[in-house]
């Protein structure tokens, strides 16, 4: 038998053995699991899969603050671009007060709070959709910033997993 399919025998098992282990709360392997999800981003720029690559790193090595504003920082990013780009337009009637001559420059001076809401003013997100990424950007800014919050390893999995998911939703709408 040949190096090769030792090689692919292995990882094999080594995938099978995830899929097991993954089925116990605390297992590594439901991170590694995540990376499948990761994989379906391969036609998001590179820069944002890059973003949800070290958020799954992160996961892996028990940094679930930095994985979760890794996973907000990859979604915002195809937010903020799939917002602009369809409805720039509109944002700046909706806010005429702000002057931004492209996109780098409009995130450079609003919060993404602000970006939020123009989001639903211009009908790019509903309701709904506002508050939930309103609580995401909440428990992103536990993460960022000197809090006593220590998301777990379900809940950095849950968020970086639902990240990736709304993210996918605005590539392959």
């Amino acid at each position: 038998m040949q190096f090769d399919d030792w090689l692919i025998r292995a990882k094999t098992a080594q995938r099978a053995a995830h899929v097991v282990l993954a089925t116990h709360e605390q297992s590594a392997s439901r991170v590694i699991l995540l990376e499948d999800l990761v994989k379906k981003l391969s036609v998001a720029p590179v820069d944002v899969q890059d973003y949800f690559r070290e958020a799954t790193t992160c996961l892996e090595q028990g940094l679930y603050r930095s994985g979760v504003v890794l996973a907000w920082a990859g979604h915002f990013h195809v937010f903020s671009e799939t917002l602009f780009l369809k409805h720039e337009a509109e944002i700046r009637s909706a806010r005429p007060k702000w002057m931004f001559k492209d996109l780098p420059d409009l995130k450079e001076q609003v919060a993404e709070a602000h970006l939020l809401d123009v989001g639903k003013e211009v009908k790019f997100i509903g309701k709904a959709v506002l508050r939930v990424l309103q609580g995401q950007l909440s428990v992103r800014n536990q993460c960022a910033h000197p809090t006593l919050y220590r998301p777990s390893m379900n809940s950095a999995i849950g968020y970086v997993d639902e990240m990736v998911r709304q993210t996918l939703g605005y590539i392959q709408p």
